[in-house]
């Protein structure tokens, strides 16, 4: 099928391939995508839906075309997060754990009203995806779901399960790390996205000192989508992309890339890029991760609180020829997670699939099993 027209709901807007033809149950698959990349990313995955009782739905986040642009207001709320990080590190948190809670209040609403609007039926559920840094919004609804949560409307009960896809999941404690590396303290400052050091003697390529924020951002679009041929042992990662298969932007039509890249939110200053910086600054967004994955307890500290949001399955899609943070990211979380299990936290379930051959653009390159990443554990 063609790409539907973007349509607005709430604060997002999206492409909706509408329900499966001749059925009235069936499950809507609902996709965020990642940075600077925006849903047109997911075209490919259109023309795959003839087989499967699936409705596809691929959303702009707000900042991104179609979507509501943030206000003058936001800005400069996160301006002003910025401006007491160094001064006052434990208040601008606090602000930007409020900026998330925000964001998730609006996943929310769009959510509702996009179900109200399109009578999408219960029974068949909603897989919600996040790839990359779309994943935030999906850990960032998990995290204030009670919070952000209405009376008047039950979303809870059309969540099937969501999906990390391709989401860098460096939030495991630092001395964690440096067990599965073999090293007995982090070798730098805090790394990219979760505030976590990466392996020995590499950096993201957004914190690297040797390049500034401009420069980097040029260099992301070869480095994200490359290929890059990694061997099982994780203390083995590989840093240097292949140059067979070239990197998806590369093998893409110009056209192809202009109209799927909004550049903006990325530039320095941009809506996500302070997300990104502040989130790594501050550590926020490590402790964000820690409250959309491990459930929460009483006042006294031992008794898991129930709610009805903690049964939601996360289910990691990892690929593993995708820059170094992908497989790193999937050992890292499954480490953790076993971690703390030894230490008795009550966590939500996480299933890690992966996908073998596949780079960090697997939609573009391969979408038939990027589509069965996504539709992972349903019965099609």
């Amino acid at each position: 099928m063609s790409v539907p027209a973007l349509k607005k709901y709430g604060c997002f807007s999206v492409h909706d391939s509408g329900a499966p033809h001749g059925h009235r149950e069936y499950t809507t698959l609902i996709i965020f995508h990642g940075l600077g990349f925006h849903a047109s990313i997911f075209d490919k995955l259109f023309s795959l839906l003839d087989n499967v009782n699936v409705r596809l739905v691929t959303a702009n986040r707000p900042d991104y075309p179609g979507a509501t642009p943030l206000t003058e207001k936001e800005r400069m709320q996160l301006h002003d997060i910025a401006k007491t990080a160094d001064q006052d590190p434990q208040s601008a948190t606090n602000a930007f754990h409020d900026y998330i809670k925000e964001n998730a209040k609006k996943t929310h609403d769009f959510l509702v009203e996009f179900i109200s609007r399109e009578s999408i039926p219960a029974g068949g559920g909603i897989i919600l995806a996040g790839w990359s840094f779309g994943a935030i919004s999906i850990l960032g609804l998990l995290a204030n779901a009670n919070a952000v949560s209405s009376k008047e409307f039950d979303l809870r009960s059309y969540i099937k399960h969501v999906v990390l896809y391709g989401e860098r999941l460096d939030g495991v404690r630092g001395s964690l790390r440096a067990k599965l590396m073999g090293i007995s303290t982090p070798p730098e400052p805090p790394a990219f996205l979760l505030g976590y050091p990466p392996p020995p003697d590499v950096v993201n390529i957004f914190f690297d000192p040797s390049l500034t924020p401009g420069e980097a951002l040029k260099r992301f679009p070869q480095w994200v989508s490359a290929y890059y041929a990694h061997r099982e042992d994780p203390t083995k990662l590989e840093y240097e992309a292949l140059d067979h298969p070239s990197p998806t932007i590369l093998s893409m039509d110009p056209s192809d890339v202009q109209r799927c890249l909004e550049i903006g939110p990325a530039l320095p200053g941009g809506s996500d890029d302070q997300v990104m910086r502040l989130g790594v600054q501050l550590g926020a967004l490590s402790q964000l991760r820690e409250a959309a994955i491990y459930l929460g307890k009483d006042e006294e500290g031992d008794v898991p609180v129930v709610n009805r949001w903690d049964d939601i399955e996360i289910k990691h899609v990892w690929c593993d020829r995708s820059m170094w943070e992908m497989p790193w990211a999937a050992l890292c979380l499954q480490a953790d997670l076993d971690d703390g299990k030894k230490s008795d936290r009550v966590a939500r379930k996480v299933d890690i699939v992966r996908l073998s051959g596949a780079n960090h653009f697997c939609h573009w390159d391969q979408p038939e099993l990027a589509l069965k990443g996504l539709l992972s554990g349903l019965d099609l």
